[in-house]
């Protein structure tokens, strides 16, 4: 889609202006406001940080909004469908938690914002599972204890409940949707918390989703931390992965691949090692055997010291089992393998 304005009133070149995507037609009830957030936004209005912005720097300027991106300013619009469910649909809902362990075993804090829940280590995330809250399970439920004692909003990682690996970090809970139901439509809002509490990420930042009604059984995938990647910048959102960590502003002079710590680990280790010039780089896990558990590789990655996070899992998200394994650093010319142990 595309359209001109004729006539933009600012007080000058280089001022900023807000503005917003429409859906007009295939509405319940008229026109339906794309679902945006600023993650960029610094105020304290809502409706602004809810809003795309833009710096006016010469006349006829052109705004294209197509990025396929969950978090690039320019992102492609996306709509919360407000029709209702043509049938009877049960929806599991999976959370994939790895961008909390990730950001936790790095040091950072998930402050909850409404109460006393906030996260700072790998054990209370274990010990105090994960809640979802919102309307798509029913209605906002009060955070904290009353969240945690709420069974049917009870996210699991043990293979029930619509849960397809146990211990796998992917957390899921199912909740049904009929035409008739007083929360009937397609689209869904919700956000999860650790033990209960509103710590995911800051106010407003709900996710909004789309159920497929054209099977009775559908399956939402989302990530924690309500795809906020200012807060949550050790974890590629578009790519469901950590991202390469750059640790030193001094430039090392040779390739190096250091010794994982903590070792023995369980459930997250890091993997640290050094670049004196940008190369491609790839970093591959190996069980006792020689086959290959996971693999990542990054692009013209920079100069420097880098942080790979490994939490125990394969290239499907899925946990691996206790062992031995290998861990390969290759980047350019340069190739270095060392030893590492799971222990449970």
């Amino acid at each position: 889609y595309q359209a001109t304005l004729d006539s933009v009133i600012i007080n000058e070149l280089g001022d900023g202006l807000f503005y917003q995507y429409y859906k007009i037609p295939g509405a319940v009830e008229g026109e339906v406001r794309e679902t945006y957030f600023n993650f960029d936004y610094t105020g304290d209005n809502a409706s602004e940080a809810e809003r795309r912005y833009v710096v006016l720097n010469e006349d006829g300027q052109e705004i294209v909004d197509d990025v396929d991106s969950k978090t690039e300013s320019r992102r492609m619009p996306v709509f919360r469908n407000t029709n209702p469910v043509s049938q009877h649909v049960t929806v599991t809902y999976e959370l994939d938690l790895r961008p909390a362990y990730v950001h936790v075993a790095a040091g950072t804090t998930l402050t909850d914002i409404q109460g006393a829940f906030t996260i700072t280590s790998v054990d209370q995330i274990d010990d105090g599972g994960v809640y979802m809250n919102g309307p798509a399970t029913g209605g906002w439920t009060g955070w904290g204890t009353e969240l945690a004692n709420s069974d049917e909003k009870k996210m699991w990682d043990d293979g029930t409940h619509g849960d397809a690996t146990a211990g796998d970090t992917i957390y899921a809970v199912q909740f049904e949707y009929a035409p008739d139901s007083s929360n009937n439509t397609i689209g869904q809002e919700f956000k999860f918390g650790i033990s209960g509490g509103d710590n995911e990420s800051g106010y407003g930042l709900n996710h909004i989703e789309n159920i497929d009604d054209t099977e009775s059984e559908a399956t939402i995938h989302t990530q924690w931390g309500s795809i906020n990647p200012n807060f949550y910048s050790l974890w590629d959102y578009d790519n469901a992965q950590p991202v390469a960590i750059e640790k030193e502003a001094v430039t090392p002079n040779e390739f190096k691949l250091s010794q994982n710590y903590p070792n023995p680990f369980n459930p997250t280790t890091t993997i640290e090692y050094t670049l004196p010039k940008t190369t491609n780089v790839t970093i591959s896990v190996y069980n006792l055997v020689g086959e290959l558990v996971n693999r990542i590789t990054y692009n013209n990655l920079k100069a420097g010291q880098h942080d790979f996070i490994w939490h125990s899992k394969d290239m499907n998200g899925h946990s691996v089992s206790s062992g031995v394994y290998f861990y390969e650093l290759q980047a350019g010319n340069f190739h270095s393998v060392k030893k590492m142990v799971l222990m449970k």
